[in-house]
């Protein structure tokens, strides 16, 4: 079956420019279709305004319901399986149990209480409830954000056995397992294309590196052309001006009709000549391509005098008097890349939040070299609002250097004068993170700081702690990205 988007136009309220503008697609119901983009671009919005949930300009024809993923749980203290049943109404059970066995060992999970399972179980649980129904369109808004590295590959894996969906996803490995159609909106245009991630992305990186060669070019005609209607302009300009200076020598040969024709044929053509280098510069304007712009982050690493910088040894982490993960042992020396790998719930954020002072409950053997500057990258993004020069204030950042991180990031000028509360998740991510890139330190502790954000910033990163190296002590799950930094991975629990 075909879903069809016709001339689609929305704006956001308040908003001058709108997120989109005549877009139209043609897509395959039956397709694993994964959307990528950069933050910012409408991904979540567009779901929103496929399920009906948004006022739109334009047509949108959906041959089945279409429901948004995560959907909310009114009631979390229920069981899960009454959860599932209130998502998906006049759905047997034996569905129910079909679509669980997959994505769970055991069916115990199912009598809990639905807020005593893990984020991750609870996201597990609620595509099982998406699933059991054959008469919805599920759109799949960042399923991985709350799964380890074992949930991501489960639910990959689980995706990729179903007959369509529109997932919203920035890992790469996560795409590259259950998806074999791409929608990419980028900055121009909306592509669509067969294939997994990585083929998109060859073909991505070829069309920009043509794109970028022939920009040049045209830059360079149009650079030429602006140099040639401004000499037509000063000819222009210096023959009607010779209509009223005329050389001693001539006043006597020459009349002043004579004078005033010939100078005006001369400014004419001269006229002639501007406006078409002019009409020339526009239309080669037309063809410069919207090239997809990587920027170069920058990073300033502080050097300690010590090699070591921290050490745990015996480490524990408990709640509530239960203890979650124990014989916690590794240690940090300069120019280590550490990452801290575990099931969800086993205390890798408490750790990070312990060392770095904020919080957790990690006891121990917990050693700490002395006057050791750090810059944290907390997980959530909950309290972030205001204008961003107060966060800039409050922080003690360097406006021009936060200001250019952003810029490469992918962030607009216009984003600027936006309140914070209303950045999207990844935009919000990426504020985090360019404090943290702009704070000197001499250990980087990242707690997810991927989350939401897109892939060519992802790369952008990556390219960024090959180019300088810090010492960084991080949570992550994207499997491709902890590999192409060459982190050493440290497992908890």
């Amino acid at each position: 079956m075909n879903m069809t988007i016709q001339n689609l136009t929305y704006t956001y309220d308040g908003s001058p420019d709108p997120v989109f503008e005549n877009l139209t697609a043609r897509l395959d119901t039956s397709w694993r279709l994964g959307l990528t983009g950069r933050n910012g671009r409408g991904k979540t919005t567009l779901l929103r305004l496929l399920c009906g949930e948004l006022d739109a300009g334009g047509k949108i024809h959906m041959p089945l319901k279409a429901v948004y993923f995560p959907f909310p749980v009114p009631d979390a203290s229920l069981q899960t399986m009454e959860v599932m049943r209130q998502a998906a109404p006049d759905t047997e059970d034996w569905r129910f149990l079909c679509e669980w066995n997959q994505l769970f060992g055991s069916e115990e999970a199912l009598e809990r209480p639905f807020a005593t399972l893990s984020n991750g179980e609870q996201t597990k649980a609620l595509l099982c409830a998406l699933f059991a129904r054959d008469d919805v369109y599920p759109l799949i808004d960042e399923p991985t954000n709350h799964l380890d590295l074992h949930g991501r590959a489960l639910v990959a894996d689980y995706l990729s056995r179903k007959d369509g969906f529109l997932l919203v996803s920035h890992d790469r490995a996560f795409l590259n397992r259950c998806i074999d159609h791409v929608m990419a909106m980028e900055r121009s245009k909306i592509t669509v294309m067969q294939g997994d991630y990585d083929t998109w992305e060859s073909a991505f990186d070829l069309q920009n590196q043509s794109e970028a060669a022939q920009n040049e070019t045209l830059r360079r005609d149009i650079a030429r052309l602006g140099a040639s209607a401004r000499q037509a302009a000063a000819f222009s300009a210096k023959a009607e001006k010779g209509k009223f200076h005329v050389a001693e020598s001539q006043v006597a040969s020459l009349d002043r009709g004579f004078v005033g024709a010939r100078s005006a044929a001369l400014m004419k053509r001269a006229k002639n000549i501007q406006r078409r280098r002019e009409k020339e510069m526009e239309e080669k304007g037309k063809l410069l391509k919207n090239v997809e712009q990587v920027g170069d982050l920058k990073l300033t690493t502080l050097r300690h005098p010590k090699q070591v910088l921290l050490r745990v040894e015996d480490g524990k982490v408990a709640y509530d008097g239960r203890i979650v993960c124990e014989n916690i042992r590794f240690q940090v020396q300069q120019g280590d890349r550490i990452a801290l790998s575990g099931q969800n719930g086993c205390g890798k954020s408490s750790v990070l939040k312990a060392l770095c002072g904020v919080g957790g409950s990690l006891t121990g053997g917990i050693s700490i070299a002395t006057g050791l500057t750090v810059s944290y990258v907390p997980q959530s993004t909950e309290g972030l609002s205001g204008g961003l020069r107060e966060y800039i204030s409050a922080n003690g950042l360097d406006e021009t250097l936060f200001k250019a991180i952003l810029r490469n990031m992918g962030l607009s000028r216009e984003q600027f004068d936006r309140p914070l509360q209303y950045f999207s998740q990844g935009q919000k991510k990426k504020v985090l993170l360019a404090a943290s890139l702009s704070s000197p330190a001499h250990l980087y502790v990242w707690d997810e700081p991927l989350n939401y954000i897109d892939v060519l910033s992802r790369r952008q990163v990556e390219e960024l702690i090959l180019e300088y190296a810090p010492t960084l002590l991080i949570v992550e799950h994207d499997k491709v990205f902890l590999e192409n930094i060459g982190a050493q991975v440290v497992k908890l629990g």
